[in-house]
């Protein structure tokens, strides 16, 4: 059995016009490949070093309210050109309400079980003899909702943390 897996580059969270064009890539590549499809958001670790982030990790993992993200670009004055555009984009994207990303982090080993446990998922491995069947996994298969917040909060948590120290030492340095 095959499955897709879509590596994007954390990167591009910081930046709302690439993150709208990573969307519509990963949709473009769901529906045309025609498989069952994981979007992974790569290089989590790493996202300290691009910038701040406009939103909530969450917001980029989930893809919640894009029209957010449409009125954080308009303050761009290349983009305000544009805003009809990126908001039948984000129109298109939403109302077919496929694109999430799975966070991955290199370095943790629970980030990378949650992505073997994604693209298990998408292959149809559910359980297997070995595999725990806690209340948790098994609403995620029933429900088809991958219940991975704990994840997403833990990556958000090292990101506010990194962010946090770095104002201290600014502050030291003053």
């Amino acid at each position: 059995q095959l499955a897709a897996v879509h590596l994007v580059d954390s990167h591009y969270c910081t930046d709302p016009g690439k993150f709208i064009s990573v969307l519509c890539t990963s949709l473009s590549t769901m529906l045309h490949v025609e498989l069952p499809h994981v979007n992974i958001l790569s290089k989590m670790d790493l996202i300290e070093q691009y910038g701040k982030l406009a939103f909530n990790l969450d917001y980029y993992t989930e893809v919640l309210d894009l029209s957010y993200l449409v009125d954080h670009l308009a303050s761009d004055p290349f983009f305000r050109n544009y805003r009809r555009l990126n908001e039948k984009l984000v129109e298109v994207i939403e109302d077919y309400s496929l694109v999430s990303f799975v966070p991955l982090n290199i370095q943790d080993k629970e980030s990378m079980r949650q992505v073997m446990q994604a693209v298990d998922k998408a292959n149809g491995y559910s359980f297997g003899d070995q595999e725990q069947r806690s209340l948790e996994a098994l609403m995620s298969a029933a429900v088809g909702a991958d219940f991975h917040f704990t994840s997403t909060l833990a990556v958000q948590e090292k990101y506010v943390q990194s962010q946090d120290k770095a104002v201290e030492e600014e502050v030291m340095d003053l």
